[in-house]
């Protein structure tokens, strides 16, 4: 019989310790988000095909680095993922509705990368397959919408190792529909420092790149423990060409244009201030459900327009920002421990 997703769970919480399995996996674990998809999943042990002299066929093999990857999607439901991708969660405030803060500050903990364990259970019958994997790192992680379509999160991690059990987890994680909301494109909006909302936006994407990777060392073919490089934000979005106010304000990094309003290229300093990214279901009290993804010092990198006959025109921004701050608004009095 072949099986299809209604039979399989997939739930993450975080680890303590680097690469050891979280053992709240079926009694806390949590999902990303409504709609969770596997689209990726390879596990290898880094076969080496050895040869020898005097023969054309392979003598032996052995085996190198032992690795995971597993590509995640899902619709932004919730912020509870941000604690994954670099995101340290500050107080939770409010008496319903409640808000959690999360940022990306400059202290020595979050030089350290938060590790998961994942499991992925699959009811198979006679004999049930349960994975585990531990020691998971996200790498990247990108927000995306466009018209008519639901607001998505793809993340791309990898993980040291994994373990093959048949004791599914009789209750699952599950996302209550009361207190998350799954977000579309017509709960966005995008707008620039001056509260002015950018008309029209067709599509937007936001990428958060951790560059992480795992370390291994001499006496074991699994990592050791995983390490964040330099933090990158990066985006792009389309919107209507109706004027020339973004246009402007990539003209404004440089010196004596036709804005000439910049600091000059040559200080390597011209930024906007912010880019404020939310999400909202438009309700209020404690039925209010937002992310707002606070951008700043933003660098746009180019500006991009093509004019047919008779068609609209739209313009294509791409940008970098250097932080971000988030503030979620929902009904759940507390950040869950496993985020």
């Amino acid at each position: 019989m072949v099986f299809t997703g209604s039979f399989t769970y997939l739930q993450y919480v975080r680890e303590t310790t680097f690469g050891t399995a979280a053992s709240t996996i079926q009694s806390a674990g949590e999902q990303f988000g409504f709609e969770q998809k596997i689209t990726g999943w390879s596990f290898t042990n880094n076969k080496l095909a050895l040869a020898q002299l005097g023969d054309v066929r392979v003598k032996t093999y052995a085996y190198g680095q032992t690795r995971g990857n597993l590509s995640i999607d899902f619709v932004l439901s919730s912020p509870w993922f941000l604690g994954l991708i670099g995101f340290k969660a500050g107080a939770d405030a409010g008496a319903g509705p409640y808000t959690h803060t999360f940022d990306i500050d400059t202290t020595s903990a979050t030089n350290i990368i938060e590790s998961f364990t994942a499991q992925i259970g699959t009811e198979a019958g006679g004999t049930d397959i349960v994975r585990t994997v531990t020691g998971g790192i996200v790498n990247t992680a990108s927000i995306s919408t466009s018209i008519g379509e639901l607001a998505r999160v793809s993340i791309d991690t990898n993980y040291k190792n994994e373990s093959l059990t048949t004791a599914l987890d009789s209750s699952p994680a599950t996302l209550c529909v009361a207190n998350h909301t799954p977000y579309t494109f017509a709960h966005g909006s995008l707008e620039f420092p001056d509260s002015t909302v950018i008309a029209e936006v067709q599509d937007i994407d936001i990428s958060f790149n951790q560059n992480a990777d795992h370390i291994w060392g001499i006496g074991d073919s699994t990592a050791s423990s995983g390490v964040r490089r330099m933090f990158e934000i990066t985006g792009k979005f389309k919107a209507s060409h109706t004027d020339s106010v973004q246009l402007q304000k990539v003209y404004a990094q440089q010196k004596d244009t036709l804005a000439n309003t910049g600091a000059g290229a040559e200080t390597l300093a011209a930024e906007q201030p912010t880019l404020k990214l939310t999400f909202s279901n438009g309700l209020s009290s404690t039925s209010l459900r937002s992310i707002v993804f606070s951008l700043s010092g933003i660098a746009l990198d180019d500006i991009s327009v093509n004019i047919e006959p008779n068609e609209p025109i739209f313009e294509d921004l791409s940008f970098q920002a250097r932080d971000c701050d988030v503030v979620a608004t929902d009904n759940t009095a507390a950040t869950p421990a496993s985020s």
